[in-house]
């Protein structure tokens, strides 16, 4: 191998070069790749910040629902109790109002049974009265009438 001025010349060329290199272009070049690096790791950081808070926001939002849930089971719980509280009273109410009107219905049936026996005394008294003075021939006095009648409702 021969050693010439080109050889010599390249590689002072290539030491210079490595020297102007390693001096003003490789810091700058590892300052940003350091600091790309440190954007990635802390990007990183805020993903694994950002998923571990989203899991705990569905941890909250699943409790959250099933709060939700179990509320709604009891305001729909109490609903129908309400509802079946309510009917129940309805009912009770309509029994009450039946019974009075049972109870009214009654009394009005009473009050036209005793009259209508009034009535009845009275004309079976009237074609009693009419048929004995048919009978005896002569009118029978006021007092003898009332005597008649009250022994006849007697009886009836």
């Amino acid at each position: 191998m021969n050693i010439n001025a080109t050889l010599l010349g390249q590689t002072l060329a290539f030491v210079l070069f490595v020297a102007i290199c390693w001096r003003y272009v490789w810091p700058p070049i590892i300052a940003i790749m350091e600091e790309r690096e440190k954007r990635i790791s802390d990007g990183l950081e805020a993903a694994k910040k950002a998923n571990d808070s989203l899991e705990e926001a569905k941890l909250n939002y699943e409790a959250e629902l099933d709060k939700a849930k179990s509320e709604s089971a009891d305001i729909v719980e109490k609903a129908n109790q309400r509802a079946s509280q309510i009917i129940s009273e309805a009912k009770t109410k309509a029994e009450a109002e039946a019974e009075k009107i049972i109870a009214s219905a009654n009394k009005n049936l009473e009050a036209e049974i005793n009259k209508t026996k009034e009535a009845l005394r009275k004309d079976v008294s009237e074609i009693i009265v009419s048929t004995t003075e048919k009978i005896l021939g002569d009118e029978i006095s006021q007092e003898k009438h009332e005597k008649i009648i009250s022994e006849a409702a007697q009886k009836i």
